[in-house]
């Protein structure tokens, strides 16, 4: 339409150097018009890191856009708990964002296994290990669907100056952990356990999967649960279920009605005095408790263990991959933002900038922030796990996760006890069809 409009324009008129002119001015018009369009791509971004938005926006967003001016970028976080739901729905309608962060193991590869995602090629992959692209890998070994980005380490900060004024050392063992507990609670000062239920997956993804490892020796016993030779009634699982029922006279009274955000403010603010959690959430409490101008000395120890004499056990997860959506209609501009995301600029930009979250990359990075530093130390003395589900197990209906966020709350709340939920949950395990066959096989 426009372009009909600008070839009438020129025909107007009985002077014939305007006629003569009129060529070069169509031609001239035209270059903008085009030139504009094919300038004016935006990507949008699809993630649930609602938390790191000011990051993206005033730092990684603009050092993209430096190098590549003709491409515009709009990060448009989700709601966690609301974000798969509802990219599922935006990729069923075909209007979901052109790039889509994607979940570790079966979250993205059931996207992949939808068609909703583009496979990836070397090119992309260059500057990550076999090892790192396992994640977002399809069982063969053959196609990775998401570019390996972040992973995040389990931990637990703690507030320096209660832990100071109460005279308490980080506790190694769960005999200490639950001796600082019970100390802060008989100062009646602050929340001893910053934890609460309402959102549900702390229970699972941080406590459970966080802190169960030193239990069940990590490693060793998610990969007998996919195998079949071991099982969640096991002594080991129901430990580490009754560590969990330990921790409600601990927390805030009303504990059962606070979200995730309502517990980090919590923490942040200087009102509870232990906050178990992971190095995702770094930046986002300093921030906050600049907000409210009651900044905090925050102090990380690992996740407790069974005794001082065991190895140490830590939940190292490959926290989130990024991948193309399939329909976008920025092919191109996707696979160049995709590959600036495996530069070695990005890895260090991450790792400046979204302090927790440590680079995938084969990238040689220097870590600056102190609590990064100290927990990616610990990887040094103790042997890394992810968490227990991530991997086949959530391959069964109902879903093992969800399963799991619904058992937990419970035992935390002494609704469940240690021993129900172990008996539950191998219920759902073996049901699953990928060990199915592994079962019966085994002797």
């Amino acid at each position: 339409m426009v372009i009909k409009w600008l070839v009438q324009a020129f025909h107007f008129g009985p002077f014939p150097s305007w006629r003569l002119a009129a060529p070069a001015c169509l031609s001239a018009c035209l270059t903008i018009l085009l030139s504009t369009g094919l300038s004016a791509q935006e990507l949008v971004i699809e993630s649930w890191r609602k938390d790191d938005q000011i990051f993206w926006d005033r730092v990684i967003i603009p050092a993209f856009q430096r190098k590549h001016p003709g491409i515009r970028l709009k990060f448009a976080p989700e709601e966690a708990l609301h974000y798969d739901g509802r990219l599922n729905a935006r990729l069923s309608a075909r209007v979901a964002g052109d790039i889509i962060f994607c979940r570790p193991f079966d979250g993205g590869l059931r996207l992949y296994d939808k068609g909703y995602l583009q496979t990836l090629n070397e090119n992309h992959l260059k500057n990550f290990n076999l090892n790192a692209r396992r994640a977002w890998t399809t069982d063969d070994g053959k196609t990775t669907y998401c570019l390996p980005v972040a992973y995040v380490i389990h931990g637990i900060f703690y507030n320096k100056q209660i832990f100071k004024q109460l005279k308490l050392e980080p506790p190694r063992t769960l005999a200490e952990f639950m001796d600082r507990l019970q100390k802060v609670a008989k100062a009646g000062q602050v929340t001893p356990l910053a934890l609460g239920t309402a959102d549900m997956w702390e229970a699972t993804q941080v406590i459970f999967t966080g802190m169960g490892p030193n239990f069940w020796a990590g490693e060793k016993a998610r990969h007998g649960l996919m195998n079949g030779r071991k099982k969640f009634t096991d002594p080991e699982f129901i430990k580490a279920w009754q560590m969990m029922a330990q921790f409600k006279p601990y927390m805030h009274p009303q504990q059962s009605g606070m979200s995730n955000s309502d517990i980090q403010l919590l923490f942040a603010t200087g009102n509870a005095a232990i906050y178990p959690t992971g190095s995702w959430d770094i930046d986002f409490l300093r921030s906050t408790s600049f907000a409210y101008k009651k900044q905090i000395d925050m102090g990380v120890f690992k996740p407790p263990l069974e005794d001082n004499q065991q190895r140490c056990h830590l939940s190292v997860h490959p926290d989130f991959g990024i991948g193309i959506n399939k329909s976008t209609r920025h092919r191109e501009a996707a696979q160049i933002f995709l590959e600036w995301l495996g530069s070695a600029e990005f890895a260090q930009l991450m790792t400046d900038t979204l302090s927790g979250f440590f680079s995938l990359s084969q990238h040689a990075v220097s870590i600056n922030d102190p609590l990064s530093l100290e927990m990616t130390n610990w990887r040094q003395e103790c042997e890394d796990t992810i968490r227990l589900n991530a991997e086949k197990l959530n391959r069964v209906w109902p879903s093992l996760e969800e399963e799991l966020w619904f058992v937990n709350v419970k035992v935390i709340n002494h609704e469940m006890t240690p021993e129900q939920a172990a008996q539950y949950i191998q219920s759902i395990h073996e049901k699953n069809a990928y060990i199915k066959p592994v079962l019966s096989a085994t002797p």
